[in-house]
């Protein structure tokens, strides 16, 4: 008996060692993401949390910021550089301070969210991630990926290219995607997040891309009658962390926030995939006209030059291998 209570103390003395003596002690670690709380990033996210909590006996409780609370995706990404934030998810405005990820970004060029997901999980992209670390002072957890990027006007449908000949398109305060819209032939009208209902509603925009998620769950239903699947990018987000809040962590709470994050990858494509006809579904049950099969010829040729323009960024031998993984 005698050792097995000593046993049992060792055991429990290595837990409050490698985790923090339990939630009485609990560190709280800051999690921002742009979504309001109904969009699944939350619920993933939540369960990152739940997840990162449990397993660190407590030590670490992640507390979710939805919504743009923290501040927009350029404002997370450098409080996480600075170790304000711990932990935050983005998307593209990565590319604004490590150019080679515009790679994700190029129109046109993925095939399908599988093609993007063997791309990520090749030695290429894995270089960068190490990268990221050493460079920016973040880490990158993982990648989530979205559902393709669709197009939603107020003024009329769009078709084909030319439907677009006078439009304010909204779009993220990003480099590549301003210069992609521009080669499509439209005004891109940087914006953050949190203002494009609004602009939409009083006309400040005619139209804004962003997966159909986006579109239900931020009711743009309500502003906007038409949406146009052109899949034009397939995108996602990194789930970043601040490497000077992961060099505080032990080894095993650094191992579980990554296996953590690499389950939440998983529910989220998971999420997205399942709920994607339920959507378009319920949004043309809320009135909206959707153009099934435009005609992206036109966007195709445009976006060859965007390739070109942007591939000094990430490199011939990255582009290579992109298209390699799609054919």
């Amino acid at each position: 008996m005698r050792t097995q209570r000593l046993l049992r103390a060792a055991a429990l003395a290595f837990v409050a060692l490698a985790f923090g003596a339990g939630a009485a002690q609990a560190r709280q670690v800051k999690l921002g993401h742009l979504a309001p709380t109904n969009d699944p990033r939350h619920a993933v996210l939540e369960k990152f949390g739940e997840t990162v909590k449990a397993k660190t006996n407590g030590a670490l409780e992640v507390k979710v910021f939805p919504s743009s609370t923290l501040g927009g995706e350029r404002e997370m990404f450098e409080q996480a550089q600075a170790g304000v934030t711990e932990i935050a998810l983005v998307g593209g405005v990565v590319s604004n301070f490590f150019p080679a990820w515009s790679i994700i970004d190029m129109p046109f060029l993925w095939k399908s969210n599988e093609h993007l997901r063997a791309f990520m999980n090749g030695k290429i992209a894995g270089e960068w991630s190490g990268q990221m670390g050493t460079k920016l002072g973040v880490e990158m957890l993982a990648f989530l990926e979205r559902n393709p990027r669709i197009l939603v006007s107020s003024k009329r449908p769009v078709k084909n290219m030319a439907d677009l000949k006078g439009m304010k398109v909204r779009v993220p305060n990003i480099k590549v995607y301003t210069d992609a819209w521009r080669a499509f032939g439209v005004e891109p009208v940087p914006m953050p997040a949190a203002d494009f209902y609004m602009g939409l509603r009083l006309g400040t925009i005619d139209g804004m891309e962003n997966p159909v998620e986006v579109m239900a769950h931020w009711k743009i239903y309500e502003v906007a009658k038409y949406l146009s699947l052109t899949n034009h990018m397939h995108s996602g987000f990194f789930l970043i962390a601040s490497k000077k809040f992961m060099d505080t962590l032990t080894e095993a709470q650094r191992k579980v926030l990554r296996d953590a994050a690499l389950e939440a990858q998983v529910a989220l494509a998971k999420a997205n995939a399942e709920g994607e006809q339920t959507l378009f579904d319920e949004l043309r049950k809320k009135g909206m006209e959707i153009v099934e099969k435009p005609d992206v010829s036109a966007f195709v040729e445009a976006s060859r030059k965007v390739h070109q323009q942007y591939i000094k960024d990430f490199g011939q031998p990255a582009y290579d291998e992109a298209v390699r993984l799609g054919n």
